[in-house]
């Protein structure tokens, strides 16, 4: 019974340091949509995996932040969501408000060594009633 506690204690311990890791690279990532002077694109391209940032570049991170802001808007507030632990991927959520968007899902996937691979934000509209009576 002690050794089945301090395994679980290791793992949820793990996790967590997991988690903080990818709540930093999300929150520097999310930091440039909020307004503010943008993060340095070498402030986040440690935080991307070797695929994503040879994807992205710097000319890419600067198209993402225009495209987002004339879409979403400026940044009102980003809260944490959910953490989602897979076998080859972690996905760390957050739930957004934008000026011009009140409700947007953010959403930042990690490899096992705590890199952001992919990212996707989404306009969270509720669904509408197709009947009109």
């Amino acid at each position: 019974m002690l050794f089945t506690l301090a395994s679980a204690t290791v793992c949820f311990a793990s996790d967590g340091s997991d988690l903080n890791k990818q709540q930093k690279a999300a929150t520097t990532f999310i930091d440039a949509f909020d307004g503010e002077p943008v993060p340095d694109y070498t402030a986040v391209s440690p935080l991307l995996s070797a695929k994503l940032n040879e994807t992205l570049g710097e000319k890419g991170y600067d198209a993402l932040q225009k495209a987002v802001k004339e879409k979403f808007g400026n940044l009102k507030e980003a809260k944490f969501f959910t953490f989602q632990r897979f076998d080859q991927a972690d996905r760390v959520i957050y739930l957004a408000s934008f000026s011009k968007e009140k409700s947007v899902v953010m959403i930042f996937q990690f490899d096992k060594q705590n890199k952001l691979t992919d990212f996707a934000f989404n306009a969270n509209k509720p669904a509408e009633n197709q009947e009109k009576k």
